[in-house]
């Protein structure tokens, strides 16, 4: 280490903790300073994610920060600011770069001296103090004076150690210090990017306090306790560890002589677990900053609600496989939040920038979804009066997400092949290859390795797709967040209402919970809205829910209400003769019923049917 001119700590300053700069510390003057990609501002940073000219900062009359209208906004403790007063240790992050905002000015004034060192300075290396070592035979003689030292050492020791950052160790060392040692002026300086500076300081008197700059250099130097007898007394251990130097305790006083070895000893025992003390602070703001920064990295899609074991699994794969750059398959029941994953994965990937565009395969003809994959060349069929890109083509950079990959004809899962091996398809109708750049979600409520097992889908493309997969689980397997998922979709709809809503009843809960959700988030997010809409009280009863919750659901004493048993009787003799009707077809049966195939789908499952239907097959 070369020789630091000492400063006084009385400007506010910014100290870079994430991002390029990491590390950096740059003083906020008078005029302020901006941030933003423009090389003309004070801070410029290459970072896409901020505008050319994002935030402002300035110091006075007092600290604050002022968005620019900035693209991506300016955050302040992690909430989005437009014009914010600054307050010592405010995070400041605007893309990738967290800013810690320090403004410490001294407590009283502080002088600062140039006086040399006499001839009767005392030098000790602070891990040579004796209070530090782990077996020393002359704490173990001590005197009476060299007890108390020791008790005054671990009782600094137990008090920093629960200061959480470097502001308070400073703050609690010079408290302790005054307490302890027989000084008149005491100062803590800290090393900040190599520049040292008074951070606190104080004088028994209340007057100006004076910092001979010259020790205090010598110790940071050499990185050795100095003792100077003369008058003043100073005494300086810098505060160290291994190759890492946080700043020094500076201690001086009018009387010659009022510092002696013991005091030496105890300083630089002090210094040593000072050290300790702020490494550890350091570390700990870093892994909060870490912390904060990989759970902003995961902001999974605020549908995806819910805390229970199965979805703790999903939102851990969804953190891992973000970050890779892989083909992932989400699988389970329809309406369990599939497109959502998908969303969560692109959303923390590096393609987050990118597009993120949905097809669902199901929902076209296979020449339409040809055509709104790949796109179509003008003249290529009728109609065909303009070229079009694909959906393919449109997500170059980004994600495409492909629902019900399951029903995709042979043909195009030919070509879906080619574009995961080779990155390039042919528009319909065209003959030159069209190169892309796109990661591929997928997803289906069949069991595609059955699929494959009865060629009906590709096995190559299966595996191409199949690279990392997950299950989403129903519903009915994490019945835990049902009141979670119940009250956020009450909060999302509730605006709706013409009048106040607290939450749900007792029974009507019980009822949701109860419920097997054939339909799972999305049939749930369905009964809730209408419950809502057809209510008339405060809270949501469980007359306020839809029929087939009601009937597939246990009341609260128990039993079925004899109400509820009959229409329960009722419908299942209907759905039996309709099906018998129909020759045990169901979506014959259906026509007779004058419904859905898929609602008498989910009626048999409600009523429990399933089993007897077969068997009268």
């Amino acid at each position: 280490m070369g020789s630091p001119d000492l400063h006084s700590a009385d400007s506010p300053r910014l100290l870079a903790i994430a991002g390029p700069l990491c590390g950096d510390v740059i003083p906020v003057d008078g005029e302020g300073l901006t941030i933003g990609r423009d090389p003309s501002n004070g801070i410029a940073l290459a970072d896409l994610s901020l505008s050319r000219r994002h935030c402002a900062i300035s110091a006075t009359p007092e600290p604050r920060v002022r968005d620019l209208g900035s693209s991506n906004g300016t955050f302040v403790n992690g909430m989005q600011v437009s014009d914010h007063v600054l307050s010592d240790g405010d995070r400041v992050q605007v893309g990738e770069s967290i800013f810690l905002f320090v403004c410490n000015p001294a407590p009283v004034p502080v002088v600062l001296t140039e006086e040399q060192p006499g001839p009767a300075t005392v030098r000790l290396r602070v891990e040579d103090a004796r209070y530090l070592q782990q077996d020393s035979h002359a704490v173990s003689r001590s005197s009476a004076r060299r007890e108390q030292a020791l008790h005054a050492l671990l009782r600094i020791a137990t008090s920093l150690n629960t200061a959480r950052s470097e502001t308070d160790i400073h703050r609690l060392l010079l408290e302790r210090l005054s307490e302890t040692l027989p000084a008149d002026d005491l100062a803590i300086v800290a090393v900040d990017a190599g520049v040292p500076s008074v951070v606190q300081a104080r004088e028994r008197a209340g007057g100006t306090v004076s910092v001979n700059s010259a020790v205090v250099r010598q110790a940071l130097t050499e990185q050795v306790a100095v003792l100077t007898p003369d008058t003043p007394s100073v005494l300086c251990a810098p505060i160290a560890r291994p190759g890492r130097l946080f700043g020094a305790i500076y201690l001086s006083a009018s009387a010659p002589g009022a510092f002696d070895d013991e005091h030496l000893q105890l300083v630089a025992g002090i210094a040593g677990v000072t050290a300790i003390a702020i490494e550890n602070a350091r570390r700990l703001a870093w892994l909060e900053t870490e912390t904060e920064r990989l759970q902003s990295a995961l902001v999974v899609d605020h549908n995806l609600v819910g805390c229970s074991a199965r979805m703790a699994r999903v939102y851990d794969f969804v953190g891992k496989v973000a970050r890779m750059d892989l083909a992932v398959l989400v699988t389970g029941e329809t309406g369990t939040g599939k497109e959502l994953v998908a969303r969560a994965i692109h959303a923390n990937s590096q393609r987050a920038k990118g597009p993120f565009v949905a097809i669902n395969c199901a929902a076209l003809t296979e020449s339409l979804l040809e055509s709104e994959l790949f796109g179509h060349e003008r003249g290529a069929f009728t109609g065909a009066i303009a070229q079009k890109k694909g959906k393919l083509e449109l997500a170059d950079g980004g994600t495409v997400f492909l629902d019900e990959i399951g029903e995709l004809a042979p043909s195009l899962q030919s070509k879906l092949l080619r574009v995961l091996q080779e990155h390039e398809f042919e528009r319909v109708g065209g003959t030159r290859a069209v190169r892309v750049n796109v990661r591929l979600i997928s997803a289906t409520n069949r069991v595609l390795s059955d699929e494959v097992a009865t060629h009906r889908f590709r096995a190559d493309l299966y595996h191409r797709l199949n690279v990392a997969s997950i299950e989403m689980p129903p519903l009915r397997e994490r019945r835990d967040d049902i009141p979670v998922l119940a009250q956020h979709f009450l909060s999302r709809f509730a605006p709706e209402a013409n009048r106040p809503i607290e939450g749900f009843s007792d029974a009507a809960l019980r009822c949701l919970i109860e419920y097997d959700w054939p339909g799972n988030v999305r049939e749930l997010e369905n009964a809730v809205h209408q419950a809502i809409a057809l209510g008339s009280s405060p809270t949501i009863e469980r007359d306020d829910l839809p029929e087939p919750l009601l009937e597939g659901a246990v009341p609260a004493g128990g039993s079925a209400s004899r109400l509820h048993d009959a229409v329960r009787e009722t419908k299942k003799r209907a759905i039996q003769e309709a099906f018998r009707e129909g020759r045990r077809s169901y979506v014959e049966a259906a026509r007779i019923l004058g419904v859905h195939p898929n609602y008498l789908h989910r009626l048999i499952r409600t009523l429990d049917l399933k089993q007897a239907l077969e068997e009268d097959r």
